[in-house]
């Protein structure tokens, strides 16, 4: 099959995952498509239960369950999906409990723009065909964050050392551990990191494919088991399909995603209320907003239109010309939509971004960034009109003062439906990385 067929057929499946078909020489492309409550409920039942029983209190948990439940079917609706209404946790699963401590914020998925210990760069079978993707991320990052580019072998990574030791980095610019993987988007199948107590951090793994689809991916489906060995960390394995391009967090307890994330598990037999249960008790995850995913975009995925800069500050993709109504008024909806949310720091602050035009049939974005202390990279594009770009790179520095703005030509990974966000995956600041750094080669000392 060839690679436009492939995407025809990815485009074809709807909200279901697609097998990826591999082209000779190539790896697989990217076919599919980490909160603050108002304890409203409990108050009410506080104050309450006493003056007029239990009778009352079930009243109200039926009228909010059917709110919420209706907001959730809903086609083509936002919908919040809010643990203080789901069910007590499922039988077998562990509640999840978090010390007092004075950076509550660990106690979450992590956040992209807080700090990071190291930021992985998939590399699987791409060394050799876009060589100047990474050396122009190591450049740009300039040793903020330790890289470390997943490659499927010594020799790999042994072809990597010498990419940027012959274009003049230094030694650590990017190192390269060995992780056998099936695709480059580590972003989506790499593993969750959640710290559950002033001493415990937990690798916590989700089911990365639909049952019928494991065989094809195996070695993206067990990477986080042997991430979790390199970093000395407990991995935990939850039933749960998860794909972390679909997945934002605002580091405070909040997790914005599309309706694929929840459609996929309800299809493996879960209710609503049971998958809000297991993302707070796995995830510490307290509140899911689900927005509308671009028509005709093949992965679903949130990260092509929207980022979280802050607890309460999120870019969003804007459509201005004409020629595709549908998306612009879907991400215009989904604007308002998240304006109304309130974080603990307050309502959402939502920016607007615009959205560069296809590349023929393929989507591009200028949400789906890296970012690496301080430093953010955006994707480029070499025939997109510089004004445009320029806008782009514009709400950035205006959000972000004290970072540094940098473009990545993504232009041919926009082929394999991705960009810079799709490649990468960050370990957050509580994590140590002295196993990877004993891993990675070339072989340096701790100090560097």
């Amino acid at each position: 099959m060839s690679k436009k067929k492939a995407r025809s057929v990815s485009r074809s499946a709807g909200n279901s995952i697609p097998v990826a078909e591999k082209a000779p020489g190539e790896d697989f492309r990217k076919t599919q498509s980490t909160g603050f409550v108002k304890p409203s409920l409990r108050l009410v039942r506080d104050v309450f239960a006493k003056r007029y029983g239990f009778a009352v209190f079930a009243l109200m948990v039926f009228l909010s369950g059917s709110y919420w439940g209706s907001s959730f079917l809903s086609p083509g609706k936002p919908f919040i999906a809010d643990s203080e209404n789901a069910p007590t946790t499922p039988p077998g699963s562990p509640s999840r409990t978090t010390a007092n401590v004075s950076q509550p914020e660990d106690y979450f998925p992590a956040a992209e723009f807080r700090k990071q210990s190291a930021i992985l760069i998939g590399c699987q079978g791409r060394l050799h065909l876009t060589p100047k993707l990474y050396l122009d991320i190591a450049r740009a990052i300039d040793r903020r964050v330790p890289l470390f580019g997943v490659v499927n072998s010594q020799a790999q990574a042994e072809r990597g050392a010498e990419l940027m030791r012959s274009n003049g980095l230094p030694a650590d610019a990017m190192r390269f551990l060995v992780l056998p993987g099936n695709t480059m988007w580590i972003r989506d199948y790499a593993p969750c990191i959640v710290r559950y107590d002033d001493d415990t951090a937990v690798v916590v793994d989700g089911k990365y494919q639909t049952r019928d689809m494991r065989e094809d991916r195996k070695q993206d489906e067990l990477m986080g088991l042997e991430l979790a060995r390199l970093l000395g960390l407990p991995a935990r394995s939850v039933p749960l399909l998860l794909e972390g391009g679909n997945m934002l967090s605002n580091g405070d307890g909040m997790l914005f995603t599309t309706p694929k994330t929840l459609d996929l598990n309800q299809k493996e037999h879960y209710t609503q209320k049971q998958l809000m249960s297991m993302f707070d008790d796995y995830l510490g995850v307290r509140a899911v907003f689900a927005v509308g995913a671009l028509q005709d975009e093949p992965n679903g995925h949130v990260d092509m239109f929207m980022s979280m800069l802050g607890k309460n500050l999120a870019v969003v993709g804007e459509i201005t010309s004409s020629g595709d109504p549908e998306n612009r008024d879907l991400l215009d909806k989904n604007a308002d939509y998240l304006s109304k949310i309130s974080t603990s720091s307050g309502p959402i602050k939502v920016v607007r971004i615009p959205m560069p035009p296809r590349s023929g049939d393929d989507w591009r974005s200028y949400t789906n960034v890296i970012m690496a202390n301080g430093v953010l990279l955006m994707p480029s594009y070499a025939d997109v009109d510089p004004a445009i770009e320029n806008r782009a790179e514009a709400v950035y520095r205006s959000l972000l003062p004290g970072w540094v703005v940098k473009r990545i030509n993504c232009d041919k990974l926009v082929f394999d439906h991705g960009q810079l966000h799709c490649i990468s995956y960050h370990i957050p600041h509580f994590v140590s990385i002295e196993g990877l750094v004993e891993s990675a080669i070339p072989k340096m000392s701790k100090d560097g």
